[in-house]
């Protein structure tokens, strides 16, 4: 059997040849070939069985009419919209996604985005939060920015109509408190149909009463707000933070927008090691459990053991306060892990043109989580508030005894 796979999924070879020794144990043989860029040519996959990919490839009747003996595709990512899953089933082909897995590193990003903006304007937004869909990202994001000491709320519409579904979080169905709030965070699936699409969802009528100086951040997908509508703000002069990862027209980068954009980076919200791994290792899994060798997934390392080859990814941050922290130097030490201004610089200084784009994704340098990150206190960490707080954070807590 032949595993097609993207060769820019990290580790993606050394788990393959283990899953294949494993494999070969149980009488089955498998074979690995990769492939680069954003899609497979035909002769690879006229031979593949299975394909692995990330979401900058497009699974539609096209390429499936190429790979006849396709018969299940893993994508490394939480996003679906790039393949055509009714495609998919009509060719009996079994497709999966990986939800949660870059959920960490988007909800980072959007710390960082929130933390970056406050450091350099002085002060916290004041308003409330709203976080745009309440799935792993969203609620990764949102837990984040109310250890900041921010107040979340979450919009979810569809969530809220689910019959038999207890929801995560409270979640509610008010757009214009969504509007009204000073940070908006947007991380919902790509849908154009249906009685709540998310394509266009911000166009110029909804800009264009949001508060002065929101903070308007897209890491989900990049024609959830129009960007014509952001070509009329900016020519009004609206006064406004907008931060994208995504791209309406991607991988086409705005470029006319970027000297208003806050920040602008090239879809690398979830590029974590920890989330571009772990995608990679859960995609092996997924796929011991379709070939009914669930216990294969045993021997795939852990993901802290995978980690190792990047020691950045790894380091470990440690910050020490005898007083409570001000929100100042939380803000700070979400900023010493991931500093979304390096990524921002990185997109301006670059040739806007695909392969650029693709270049930056590609090339990615190795990213820390916020989990990495230890608080040292005194009496203070003993406070439950803080403890919540901290963990909201995903930073580890050491409380030393005071003298």
């Amino acid at each position: 059997m032949q595993l097609l796979a993207d060769a820019s999924m990290p580790l993606v070879t050394e788990l393959a040849h283990r899953f294949s020794d494993a494999l070969q144990q149980q009488g089955v043989a498998l074979t690995l070939t990769t492939f680069q860029g954003r899609q497979p040519t035909p002769e690879q996959l006229a031979q593949a069985d299975f394909l692995m990919i990330r979401s900058i490839t497009k699974v539609d009747p096209d390429l499936l009419q190429q790979a006849p003996q396709l018969k299940w595709i893993g994508t490394a990512t939480i996003g679906t919209e790039h393949v055509d899953a009714a495609a998919c089933q009509a060719a009996g082909i079994d497709f999966v996604s990986t939800p949660g897995v870059n959920a960490n590193a988007v909800g980072d990003y959007v710390a960082s985005a929130v933390s970056c903006i406050a450091l350099e304007q002085g002060n916290l937004p004041r308003g409330e939060v709203a976080i745009i869909g309440a799935g792993h990202t969203g609620r990764a994001a949102g837990q984040r920015l109310s250890g900041l000491g921010l107040h979340v709320h979450y919009y979810d519409p569809p969530l809220l109509q689910r019959e038999g579904i207890s929801a995560p979080v409270d979640v509610h169905a008010d757009w214009h408190r969504v509007l009204a709030s000073d940070v908006i965070s947007c991380h919902v699936p790509m849908t154009k149909a249906g009685e709540h699409p998310t394509f266009h969802m911000f166009k110029q009528a909804s800009i264009e009463v949001l508060p002065e100086n929101c903070i308007l951040i897209n890491a989900s997908r990049g024609a959830v707000i129009q960007e014509q509508a952001l070509r009329a703000a900016m020519q009004r002069g609206q006064r406004l933070h907008v931060v994208l990862d995504v791209w309406e027209h991607e991988p086409q980068v705005a470029a006319d927008l970027l000297p208003w954009l806050r920040y602008a980076t090239a879809h690398i919200a979830g590029h974590s090691v920890a989330g571009k791994v772990g995608g990679t290792r859960r995609l092996f899994s997924e796929l011991a459990q379709w070939l009914k060798h669930a216990a294969l997934t045993s021997e795939l390392p852990p993901l802290s053991e995978l980690m190792q080859p990047w020691p950045e990814a790894v380091r470990k941050y440690r910050w020490q306060s005898n007083e409570p922290p001000t929100w100042q130097m939380l803000a700070s030490w979400v900023r010493d892990i991931y500093d979304i201004r390096i990524d921002d610089k990185l997109l301006r200084q670059a040739t806007p043109e695909t392969a650029t784009f693709d270049a930056l994704r590609r090339n990615y340098s190795a990213r820390a989580e916020l989990s990495q990150g230890t608080v040292v206190g005194g009496s203070w960490l003993a406070q439950e508030a803080w403890q919540i707080r901290l963990r909201q954070l995903t930073f580890s807590q050491i409380q030393k005894q005071e003298q």
